[in-house]
């Protein structure tokens, strides 16, 4: 009968203990998840298409598409793209692209974002009668699609810095660093806290992290991501869209400047807006600053091939 005891008593140690671990990766799993700083990424599949095709094969592109960042793809306006070959040998391609499917990021639950394929199938053209023997041709693969960043970090706030007084203070402002980055190719990567009596100034620094192309947000913005296209001009390239600035959960969006219909622009990669808030009282205290951005996102892939004549 003791033995029975001790056993049963075991058996609820080993559960709790469990069950404690449990908790503890989800913890740890739940402030982790934003964390890195890639969004796509795309990969040809092997012998999808082969290094070497005959004019006579037909022609089977598969990319694998991973998401590793924290936002959800697959809208109306996420495509994939192939491009690089000349139409008249490499037929059946669609130019207005394949959508991509739905590809989950990572949550606070799922560690690891979605993988999905998206397919391309066409035909080859003979290559005697255009007087060649071999066609040598370097694929591109491009995803454009919308991706979002949300940055959060707790910034110390002191109403009055100057005054002098014998009580503690519990922070000091300064800069708060956000070094690898928040789970999308766009990486807040600073921000200053710059107090003075009754106003506090936040001077935020973002960065294209993610070795793509970023773009404004939009559905018209996508649509001229395509390699078929005509191109996005230079005020569409490299412009971020600052969708909010909260400190304790209010806004101050519209104290932030300089915004170009809302954006950032960046130049070499890197971008920075200002923004302030009133504040009261004496005490100093930490609060919550979250920012999100919103952007769209071009990533690509290269596979170099040859196609040769049977004949």
């Amino acid at each position: 009968m003791k033995k029975l005891v001790l056993i049963c008593l075991l058996f609820v140690l080993l559960s709790a203990c469990a069950v404690r671990q449990t908790d503890k990766e989800q913890q740890m799993t739940a402030t982790t998840y934003r964390v890195g700083t890639q969004g796509l990424d795309l990969r040809f599949l092997p012998n999808l298409p082969p290094n070497r095709l005959f004019d006579t094969d037909t022609f089977n592109a598969v990319i694998e598409i991973e998401n590793k960042g924290a936002y959800t793809v697959g809208g109306p306006g996420d495509k994939l793209y192939l491009s690089g070959f000349d139409p008249s040998i490499i037929t059946g391609i669609l130019e207005w692209g394949e959508g991509i499917p739905q590809i989950d990021g990572r949550t606070q639950y799922v560690p690891q974002g979605g993988v999905d394929v998206v397919s391309f199938k066409g035909s080859i053209a003979p290559l005697r009668p255009r007087n060649i023997d071999k066609y040598p041709v370097r694929l591109l693969a491009t995803a454009c699609y919308e991706y979002e960043t949300i940055a959060a970090t707790p910034v110390c706030i002191d109403p009055d810095p100057y005054s002098p007084t014998t009580r503690p203070k519990i922070c000091t402002p300064g800069p708060a660093s956000l070094g690898g980055g928040q789970g999308g190719p766009i990486a807040v990567t600073q921000v200053e806290v710059d107090p003075s009596p009754g106003r506090t100034r936040f001077k935020i620094h973002i960065q294209n992290a993610g070795g793509g192309e970023v773009f404004r947000y939009g559905a018209e913005y996508l649509q001229k991501c395509s390699p078929h296209t005509a191109p996005l001009a230079f005020d569409e390239i490299d412009y971020v869209e600052l969708r909010d600035v909260t400190l304790g959960g209010v806004s101050i969006k519209p104290t932030c400047k300089p915004l170009d219909r809302n954006h950032i622009r960046l130049t070499n990669g890197k971008g920075t807006v200002f923004c302030e808030m009133m504040t009261r009282g004496q005490d100093a205290y930490t609060t919550p600053m979250v920012v999100a951005l919103d952007y769209g996102y071009r990533s690509s892939v290269f596979k170099d091939l040859e196609i040769v004549s049977v004949y």
